[in-house]
């Protein structure tokens, strides 16, 4: 059986591990997977979407992959050293060589139990196809950018969507900054605007929202 693995960030890496060793714990035959990256590097939005002083919301313990724990000292890892423990992960599994980089995925023709064929393109321009019995669409939530549709944001100078917000410098000096949306990325964001030479901060989200320490001190809390 050979499957397809398409995006390259956590999820795409631990099933294509899964798939590659699956045969060692199911009466099945081996199988022969494929990842297909997009970019020139793994690790998804941790790599290539991240911004200044990121780091992950949820522990080591709760992120790490249980089969390979992270032997980091702090409890909520850097995304870079989060895209390091997913490097030392294909590393551990030996999972580079079925891993092909700067590989976009154009087109999945065929249907089960025919197969499909996953028609790819490399960074030179080359197009190539492989042949395969199944497909595992791993790209992730924040592939594109969601902006929301707000009368008279047309006039505001700048505009930007988090995904292409990258260091606090872009805030520049004196300005008011509005952050739309109260998640994790917009506290983190709201964080460094308040850390910034910035003139004002403005969070706005339509439900409201309470903001709590990611680390409780207090053994009592």
């Amino acid at each position: 059986m050979r499957v397809a693995v398409i995006g390259g960030g956590p999820s795409g890496l631990v099933t294509l591990k899964y798939l590659a060793r699956a045969h060692l714990s199911l009466d099945c035959d081996a199988i022969e997977a494929r990842l297909f990256e997009l970019e020139d590097s793994i690790g998804g939005a941790f790599t290539h979407r991240a911004y200044e002083d990121a780091e992950l919301v949820s522990s080591k313990q709760l992120t790490t992959f249980s089969d390979f724990r992270c032997c980091a000292d702090r409890d909520f890892l850097s995304a870079t050293d989060y895209v390091q423990y997913l490097h030392d992960y294909c590393s551990k599994f030996r999972l580079w060589p079925s891993i092909e980089l700067g590989a976009e995925v154009r087109n999945i023709q065929g249907r089960p139990p025919q197969g499909y064929v996953v028609e790819y393109a490399k960074k030179g321009g080359e197009v190539l196809r492989w042949r395969c019995d199944a497909v595992a669409v791993c790209s992730g939530l924040h592939r594109e950018p969601n902006l929301p549709t707000i009368p008279g944001l047309n006039h505001v100078p700048e505009v930007m969507h988090s995904s292409k917000f990258k260091a606090k410098s872009q805030f520049g000096i004196n300005k008011t900054v509005m952050i739309v949306g109260s998640g994790e990325t917009g506290a983190d964001v709201a964080y460094l605007a308040v850390n910034s030479p910035t003139k004002q901060v403005l969070m706005c989200h339509k439900d409201g929202f309470h903001f709590a320490p990611k680390v409780a001190h207090s053994a009592y809390v």
